[in-house]
């Protein structure tokens, strides 16, 4: 008995170091492990406002958060919305477009090595040419990996980011915001409630709307008040900005009115209304269905009622 005591606990003892050992060596090679190679650029929007003739300077910071050493190059792109939810798409230097930043656009050094954990700044300049098309002008910065040491083994040759850049010319500027949608779901179970909210931007300058939805019940009270995520908006484009009524528990008919200000100085509102109904029709139908059993129950058994009030009042 006691042999095999002292055998089962030298058994613990060597599974127990074992996998105190295992564990080490996991931990170990998974510290090892080399981080997926790739780049940060900072900062990542600049929104800048020029003269027709003038020349911007500004830089970007380039780092690479990795344990290798990356060969970068620097260029710069067109970009365009897509989509309603604000992302971009990259594209090169279009002469011909009225929105080009890129053409006028110029970057220093454009190609270098960054060594692990290091970083290089970048420095871009803006010449806006005298006869500079007023309104806005969008491009963007890029850097990305050109190539790596064998220890790379290729997974970062194509990794990109970008600094996007909205550049406002001074002139004829027309700031024209629209409401494109503003609803939501007609008849909703419970809450919350997504508001579908669109702008759509027919100037010839982005702008960012800020401004608050106002939620009122079916006695015209005001319950809520929410207000809009500030988005830049592009010429051209439509964006998404509906933000979401967090409220739960509603029941009714309720009113949602939104109001936006736009432009320089904000001076401009747009406005827009839109109804719905929030009712919990499955606790409706419960409590429903228990009312009319209740009096089902109560017409049914009217005569015993009776017979027991004679018998209580002798009457």
């Amino acid at each position: 008995m006691v042999h095999f005591r002292k055998n089962g606990i030298k058994l613990l003892v060597s599974i127990s170091t074992f996998v105190l050992v295992g564990t080490f060596i996991y931990s170990h090679v998974k510290a090892q492990a080399p981080p997926e190679a790739g780049l940060s650029i900072s900062p990542v929007v600049f929104e800048l406002n020029a003269d027709p003739g003038d020349t911007i300077t500004n830089q970007v910071k380039i780092y690479n958060p990795t344990e290798f050493s990356q060969s970068v190059k620097m260029l710069v792109e067109d970009f365009a919305p897509v989509g309603e939810e604000g992302q971009v798409v990259l594209d090169e230097p279009d002469e011909n477009s009225t929105y080009s930043l890129a053409k006028w656009t110029s970057v220093s050094p454009t190609d270098f090595d960054l060594g692990a954990r290091d970083q290089q700044i970048v420095t871009f300049s803006v010449v806006v040419p005298p006869d500079g098309e007023p309104g806005g002008h969008y491009g963007s910065i890029v850097a990305f990996i050109s190539g790596g040491g064998d220890e790379m083994k290729g997974t970062a040759v194509g990794s990109k980011r970008g600094a996007l850049i909205l550049m406002r010319v001074s002139g004829r500027i027309e700031e024209n915001l629209s409401i494109n949608t503003f609803s939501a779901k007609s008849f909703n179970e419970y809450g919350p409630v997504d508001f579908d909210l669109k702008f759509e931007n027919i100037g010839n300058v982005h702008v960012r709307p800020a401004g608050f939805i106002t939620i009122t019940d079916t006695w015209g009270k005001q319950v809520s008040q929410l207000d809009i995520p500030q988005y830049n908006v592009i010429p051209d484009s439509i964006r998404q900005a509906g933000p979401v009524w967090e409220e739960v528990d509603l029941m009714g008919r309720y009113t949602a009115t939104v109001v936006a200000n736009y432009g320089s100085g904000s001076k401009e509102t747009i406005t827009a209304v839109t109804t719905f109904t929030v009712f919990p029709w499955k606790k409706g139908l419960i409590i429903g269905g228990g009312v009319i059993l209740v009096l089902f129950l109560m017409i049914k058994g009217r005569g015993r009622i009776k017979r027991a009030f004679k018998v209580l009042f002798g009457k």
